[in-house]
C-alpha cells in the first residue's frame, strides 16, 4: 500500500503552486498563520477535517487534490495519536537554513561556559523585522537539543499582539508542557511562579520564548538555576533584562544571502550575478530573500531577470516582496503599529533625510519638535527595531524599512505637510552648511546668524558637522539645484570652498562645484562662472587627479573671467591651468600660464593671490631645472607675505609662508643645500596659534628628515620620521605609514 504524502510538504507545495504566502492562506482560510506554519513544518501532523476543508477552499484546488490533502491529514492524525505528542513543540528548523555560523557558535559557547548549578543562561536575540530571529533561535535549539534531553519547548509570547501572553498564562502553559501530571493551582502569579520553579528544577530543558513583548514575560519563565537554557527573541531591546547574552542580528553578509537564495531556488538555476543582485535588492534581509526566492521557485514561467526588473523599481519593490498585505510589509507593519503617534510620524518623515544616517537634529527638524522629544521618539524606533544605531549617536534605516517609511509617508501624511517638512529640512541643512563653511574663510569677522539645533562655535565643530552631515547637506544642495534655487546653490558652494581644502579626500567636491558652475551659468553671471569653474578645475586636479579635465575647466574659467574683465579671476584661472599642466609633467606648457597668473594678480593688486602665483611659478621653474630662478620667485613671495605693506590677511600670510618655505626647502634638497633646507623647514614649523594642515606638516617633516640624513644627523632624522609615522597612523594613512616605516628601517643607527 502506498503511504500518503506527508501533510506538511504537500500543503507547502499546494500553497506555493497557488502563489500564496502563509499569511494570505491563513487569512483566506480563517486560521492562524501559526497553525499553518506548524502544519507545514511538521510540528503539527494532522488537522481537523473542517480546517482542511477551509484550507482547500482557500487554495481553490480540484477534487483530486482535495482528497489527497484530506488523506494526508487523516494519516497525520493517526501518526500523532500513536504516541503522546509533546505540548509546546519546537518548530522544525528550516531545511535550507543558511549562515549565522558566528551567532550559533557564540550561543553554543555561552551555553557551555557556566557551571551546571549556575543561574540559567538567557540568550536574547534582537533584530529588526524579518531579520531571522525565530529561525536562528529554532536552529540553535535544534543543534543544542542533545545536551538538553528533558525536552525543548517553544512558546509564542505574541509580543506584537494587542494582548500579549501574560506571565501567568505563559507559566501555566510551560508547567503543563514540562509536567502534565501537575495538578491545578490558583492562577496567581506568585503561585504559578513557585510551581514553575519546582517543576523546572534540575530539568535539562530548552525554552524558546519567541516574540517577547516585555521583560516581565521573560523573568517569569526563568528557572531558578541551571541546567536549563532560555532563548528569547524580540524586536524590542528589552533593556531592563539583566545577565543576558545579547545576540543582535544584522542583515546577512552577501555570501550567505546569495547562498540562501541558491538553496531556495535550487530547482530554478539562475546566474550568480542575478542572485547577487536579487539579494542586494532584498537588502540581505532573510524574510525578503525567502519571499523573493519562493516567488521564483513557485512560478515556472518566471525568470530571475524578470523578477529583477520588477524589483529594480523602488516604488514597486515592496509590493513584490509583500504579496498584498503579507510578507515584508506585514512584518514591518506589526512594529509600526506598536509606535506612539509621535513615533509613527517621525518614522515616516525620517524617510525625507537625504543621507543614509542622521542625528536627533534632523529628526527634530522634520517632526517638528524639540531635540529632547526627537531623542525620545528615536529611542522608541530603535527599541522596536525600526531604526538601527550608527556611530556618533546617529541612526540609520535598513533599505527596505526606508522604502516602507516612504510608502507610509505617501499614504498617511498630508502632502502640504510633507512639502513643508522637506523645505524645512533642506533650508536648515543649507543654512547650517553656510555658517559652518564660513568658519574656514580667512579672518571672517562677519556676525554669524544664530543656528537652530546645531552648535557650531569653532572650526573643529564646523568640520565635525560638515563631515557627519555631508550626505544630507549635499542631497539638499542637489535638490535646491533641481528646484532652480541657483543663487542658493552658489552661496553654499562659495561658503564651502575654503573648507574644501581641509577635506580633500571626500570625493564629491567636483559634484558640488559642478552644481555651482551650472547655477552661475543659469544666473548669466560671467564672473560667478569664472569663479566656480575655477573651483571645479581645482577639484578635478587635487581631489581626482583628472588633469586633462582640470585644464579644460581652467580654460573655460579664463574665458568667462576675460569676458567679465576681471583680472583677479583671470589670474586664478591661469594658476589652475598651470597647476594642472604641471601635474601632467607638461612643464614648458605650464610656464606661460604661470607667468600670466603673476601678471594678472599684480595688476589686480591681489595681496593674497600674488604670493601664491609666485610660488606656483617657482614650482614650474624648479621642474624645468631653473633652480635659481625658482628660488628667486619663492623668495619674492616670502618677502611679500612678511612685509606689512604687502602682506595679505594674517591667516593667508601664515599658510602662504609655510607653503613658500616648503617649496624652498624642496629646491634646497634638490640642490643638496642641506643646511638651508633644514633652516627653511624649521622656520616654517615654528609654533603658531593656527595648526599646520596635515599634508603640509608631513611634507615639511619629510624634507627636513631627508636633509638631516644627508648631513649624517640620523638622530633628528629619526625623530622627524617617527613624528611623521605618528601623524600618519592617527590619520589612518596606511600607505603613507608603510612608506615611513620602510624609511625608518633603512635609516642607519
Amino acid at each position: 500500500m502506498v503511504e500518503p504524502e506527508a501533510l506538511g510538504p504537500l500543503l507547502r507545495r499546494l500553497r506555493l503552486t497557488a502563489d500564496m504566502t502563509l499569511e494570505q492562506l491563513a487569512t483566506a482560510a480563517g486560521v492562524t498563520d501559526r497553525t499553518l506554519s506548524d502544519l507545514e513544518r511538521g510540528a503539527s501532523r494532522g488537522a481537523r477535517a473542517s480546517t482542511i476543508d477551509a484550507i482547500a477552499d482557500a487554495l481553490g484546488i480540484a477534487a483530486a487534490e482535495r482528497s489527497t490533502l484530506a488523506a494526508a491529514a487523516r494519516a497525520g492524525r493517526k501518526r500523532g495519536s500513536a504516541a503522546t505528542a509533546q505540548a509546546l513543540p519546537m518548530p522544525a528548523p528550516f531545511t535550507d537554513f543558511t549562515g549565522r555560523n558566528a551567532e550559533l557558535t557564540h550561543i553554543r559557547i555561552r551555553v557551555g561556559s557556566g557551571p551546571v548549578d549556575s543561574a540559567c543562561p538567557i540568550v536574547l536575540i534582537n533584530g529588526e523585522p524579518g531579520i531571522g530571529k525565530t529561525s536562528l533561535a529554532v536552529q540553535a535549539a535544534t543543534q543544542l537539543a542533545p545536551r538538553f534531553p528533558d525536552g525543548q519547548f517553544f512558546v509564542d509570547l505574541r509580543g506584537l499582539a494587542e494582548h500579549p501572553l501574560s506571565p501567568e498564562a505563559l507559566l501555566t502553559q510551560l508547567i503543563q508542557a514540562v509536567d502534565p501530571a501537575t495538578g491545578s493551582f490558583p492562577p496567581r502569579l506568585a503561585d504559578v511562579t513557585a510551581a514553575w520553579r519546582s517543576v523546572s528544577k534540575d530539568k535539562r530543558i530548552i525554552i524558546v520564548l519567541d516574540n517577547a513583548a516585555n521583560e516581565a514575560q521573560v523573568r517569569a519563565a526563568m528557572p531558578a538555576h541551571g541546567p536549563a537554557l532560555v532563548i528569547v527573541t524580540s524586536r524590542r531591546l528589552l533593556s531592563g533584562l539583566e545577565s543576558v547574552e545579547r545576540v543582535v542580528l544584522s542583515p546577512l553578509p552577501e555570501q550567505e544571502a546569495v547562498a540562501l537564495l541558491t538553496q531556495i531556488t535550487a530547482d530554478r538555476p539562475a546566474e550568480e550575478t542575478e542572485l547577487r543582485e536579487l539579494a542586494r535588492l532584498c537588502a540581505h534581509l532573510p524574510l525578503a530573500i525567502r519571499v523573493a526566492g519562493n516567488r521564483l521557485a513557485s512560478r515556472p514561467g518566471k525568470t530571475a531577470g524578470g523578477l529583477l526588473a520588477r524589483m529594480s523599481d523602488e516604488q514597486h519593490r515592496l509590493a513584490v516582496l509583500s504579496a498584498d498585505e503579507s510578507g515584508v510589509s506585514a512584518a514591518f507593519s506589526l512594529s509600526y503599529d506598536q509606535l506612539s503617534d509621535d513615533g509613527r510620524r517621525l518614522f515616516r518623515r525620517l524617510s525625507l533625510a537625504y543621507g543614509s544616517t542622521c542625528g536627533a537634529a534632523i529628526a527634530a527638524v522634520v517632526a517638528p519638535q524639540s531635540v529632547t522629544e526627537a531623542e525620545d521618539a528615536l529611542d522608541e524606533l530603535i527599541e522596536l527595531g525600526l531604526l538601527q544605531e550608527a556611530e556618533n549617536n546617529r541612526v540609520k534605516f535598513h533599505d527596505l524599512l526606508r522604502l516602507y517609511a516612504e510608502l507610509r509617508l505617501r499614504e498617511d501624511d498630508d502632502t502640504h505637510a510633507v512639502s513643508a517638512a522637506r523645505a524645512r529640512l533642506r533650508n536648515w541643512l543649507l543654512d547650517t552648511a553656510i555658517v559652518a563653511g564660513r568658519w574656514y574663510e580667512p579672518d571672517n569677522t562677519a556676525p554669524q546668524p544664530e543656528l537652530r539645533l546645531a552648535v557650531i562655535d569653532s572650526p573643529a565643530a564646523a568640520k565635525a558637522w560638515l563631515t557627519a552631515e555631508a550626505e544630507n547637506w549635499f542631497g539638499a544642495l542637489s535638490e535646491a539645484a533641481e528646484l532652480g534655487e541657483h543663487q542658493r546653490v552658489v552661496d553654499v558652494a562659495e561658503s564651502l570652498h575654503w573648507f574644501s581644502d581641509h577635506w580633500l579626500d571626500w570625493g564629491r567636491w567636483h559634484e558640488v562645484f559642478a552644481l555651482s558652475s551650472e547655477a552661475a551659468s543659469r544666473l548669466c553671471d560671467d564672473r560667478l562662472q569664472a569663479t566656480h569653474l575655477g573651483y571645479l578645475s581645482w577639484a578635478h586636479n587635487f581631489c581626482l587627479a583628472e588633469y586633462d579635465t582640470a585644464t579644460r575647466f581652467a580654460e573655460r574659467a579664463f574665458f568667462f573671467a576675460r569676458r567679465a574683465g576681471d583680472r583677479q579671476q583671470m589670474a586664478w584661472a591661469r594658476m589652475y591651468q598651470a597647476w594642472a599642466l604641471l601635474a601632467q609633467d607638461h612643464h614648458r606648457e605650464a610656464l606661460e600660464p604661470a607667468r600670466e597668473s603673476v601678471e594678472h594678480f599684480a595688476a589686480a593688486g591681489d595681496r593674497a593671490g600674488l604670493p601664491q602665483a609666485l610660488i606656483g611659478l617657482g614650482n614650474v621653474l624648479r621642474a624645468l631645472s631653473r633652480h635659481q630662478e625658482a628660488l628667486d620667485a619663492i623668495e619674492r613671495a616670502l618677502t611679500l607675505v612678511t612685509d606689512p605693506r604687502t602682506a595679505p590677511r594674517d591667516s593667508i600670510a601664515y599658510f602662504t609662508m609655510i607653503s613658500a618655505r616648503a617649496h624652498a626647502a624642496h629646491v634646497y634638497v634638490h640642490l643638496q643645500q642641506w643646511e638651508k633646507a633644514v633652516d627653511a623647514v624649521t622656520t616654517a614649523l615654528q609654533p603658531h596659534e593656527t595648526p599646520i594642515p596635515f599634508r603640509h606638516r608631513i611634507r615639511l617633516l619629510e624634507q627636513r628628515a631627508e636633509a638631516y640624513q644627508q648631513l649624517g644627523e640620523n638622530t633628528p632624522a629619526r625623530d622627524d620620521l617617527e613624528t611623521i609615522l605618528r601623524l600618519q597612523e592617527a590619520a589612518d594613512d596606511d600607505a603613507g605609514a608603510e612608506r615611513t616605516r620602510t624609511r625608518l628601517q633603512h635609516l642607519p643607527a
